[in-house]
């Protein structure tokens, strides 16, 4: 009888121990290859933009600002280092979400272990996770989010679904990219409770939990007027915050892929699969996506909707239309980032391949004692290995913890400028000048330093000395440049040319 009262509590150190194993293996690995310190263009400009309670680029990251605020106060390192390990830190959460959710939908923990550190160690996801920038928290916050509402699905208790709902609306405050996920968020809720809309009490609490979530934005509504040391946004005005907010900003980056290139986006979608999680894993995603959707075909045995099965179409289903979302947006738009912007994308998808593993666990288990041992015992070696094939390829790639050139580069220069130098601004080094703010602003708190555009030159001169790189850009050929030994590649500008 003590054995037996015993075996519950020692499941239940399993399910608690397990998750946090997988993420602290993550998290060591994200710890030895960490960017030590400043970084350079929007990774320096998050890693100083909580200290001057900034407004980076669109979409303000409110959310994103206060955690690093946090962060920042941290007693480890300098102040780079402590945002930088906040990424560290949300991804190996988000890597738990992944474990979590496999377990969820298919009960293998050895599956779960697999496809967590899978993509734990997936390219795209292991490069967010060493420096300072908003996607690892948002893979975490998409992971709970899912997770949270199948956990309701499930149970029906509306907790859960108060506080899935209320965590996705605080993830608008970190990217805007989680509006993607409205069509399977709706989705789930319509399908589990078609009459969900029909309760006042529970439309009014969820209608006042987006509302909360949208305050968010009162930070950067607020800060604008007073105009922070970095302020994207400029002096508010409702029209201009709604410019800045929507896609005319950014004009051709939004859905700027017609219909005859969809066939080829879609081909690179899959490529990009494939390239996280390599022929073997995105073989195993395909099939647990499969198996998902078989499995919700399959008739609901008496009693299993009492103990809360997942069988049905709603998982799969919910699942699917996130992975669309995300994809469809990510892969038309035109910036840089959409590759990125797809992680999410990666992180159902490794569940997916989890589902397989799993299912194919389940089907050795169902043949002859002997040989089902041994067939159990090898496809879980197998399985459990393969997380060490993206380890090993990707370290080298993602590697930052020898990178201290803009550490070397920023200080350089703010020692050599002093607390009031003006930096013009250049299309070309903006790496070195969001690296030379952070020097100034986050480190040394110097709040008397300026980046100015080439426009504001004239009403600088004489008042401070004014840096520029000697770039080639058109601007230089109206100003006196004085050549600066000490900083090579840069001048001062010491007065307007005679015309």
């Amino acid at each position: 009888m003590a054995l037996e009262a015993e075996h519950p509590r020692l499941r239940r150190l399993r399910d608690w121990l397990l998750p946090l194993l997988v993420g602290g293996a993550a998290l060591a690995v994200y710890l030895q290859t960490l960017l030590p310190g400043t970084g350079w263009g929007d990774i320096a400009r998050f890693q100083y933009v909580a200290r001057v309670w900034g407004i980076p680029h669109r979409f303000g990251y409110p959310l994103y600002i206060a955690l690093s605020r946090l962060f920042g106060a941290l007693p480890v390192g300098d102040l780079a280092y402590r945002v930088n390990l906040m990424s560290a830190l949300f991804a190996a959460l988000a890597v738990i979400t992944v474990y979590l959710l496999v377990v969820h939908l298919s009960g293998s923990r050895v599956g779960a272990v697999a496809a967590a550190l899978a993509f734990a160690f997936s390219r795209a996801f292991w490069g967010q996770a060493v420096v300072a920038e908003v996607y690892s928290l948002n893979a975490f916050l998409i992971g709970a989010v899912l997770l949270i509402l199948l956990a309701w699905q499930r149970s029906r208790r509306p907790a859960w679904l108060y506080l899935g709902i209320g965590l996705y609306a605080l993830s608008f405050g970190n990217h805007m990219t989680v509006v993607t996920l409205l069509p399977a968020v709706l989705y789930l809720v319509l399908a589990t409770e078609p009459r969900t809309w029909l309760k006042p009490g529970r439309v009014v609490a969820l209608t006042g939990l987006m509302f909360l979530g949208a305050l968010q934005y009162l930070y950067v509504i607020l800060r604008a007027q007073q105009q922070p040391l970095l302020n994207e946004l400029g002096p508010f005005s409702w029209g201009g915050w709604l410019y800045w907010m929507t896609r005319n900003r950014f004009p051709g980056q939004f859905f700027g892929f017609g219909l005859g290139d969809q066939v080829d986006r879609v081909r690179i979608f899959l490529e990009l699969l494939e390239k996280q999680f390599y022929r073997w894993g995105y073989i195993l995603g395909w099939i647990g996506a499969w198996e998902l959707l078989r499995s919700s075909k399959q008739p609901v045995l008496p009693g299993e909707a009492r103990r809360g099965t997942l069988r049905g179409t709603e998982p799969f289903a919910f699942l699917a239309l996130a992975v669309l979302g995300i994809a469809v947006f990510g892969m038309n738009y035109g910036g840089i980032t959409f590759r990125i912007y797809l992680i999410p994308a990666y992180l159902i998808f490794a569940v997916f391949a989890g589902c397989a593993m799993g299912a194919l666990l389940d089907l050795v288990r169902g043949w002859p004692r002997g040989l089902a041992v041994v067939a159990s015992i090898g496809l879980g070696i197998a399985f459990l290995a393969m997380p060490l094939y993206p380890l090993w390829q990707n370290w080298t790639l993602v590697d930052e913890s020898g990178n201290i050139y803009y550490d070397v580069m920023a200080e350089h220069f703010v020692d050599t400028a002093g607390p009031n130098f003006v930096l013009v601004d250049s299309e070309t080094r903006y790496d070195d000048l969001e690296a030379i703010l952070y020097e100034a602003w986050g480190e040394r708190e110097w709040y008397t330093a300026r980046w100015i555009p080439p426009g504001e030159i004239d009403a600088w001169l004489g008042q401070r000395t004014v840096y520029a790189w000697d770039d080639g850009a058109d601007y230089h050929q109206g100003y006196v440049n004085e050549p600066v030994p000490e900083l090579p590649g840069m001048v001062r500008l010491t007065g307007v040319k005679d015309q």
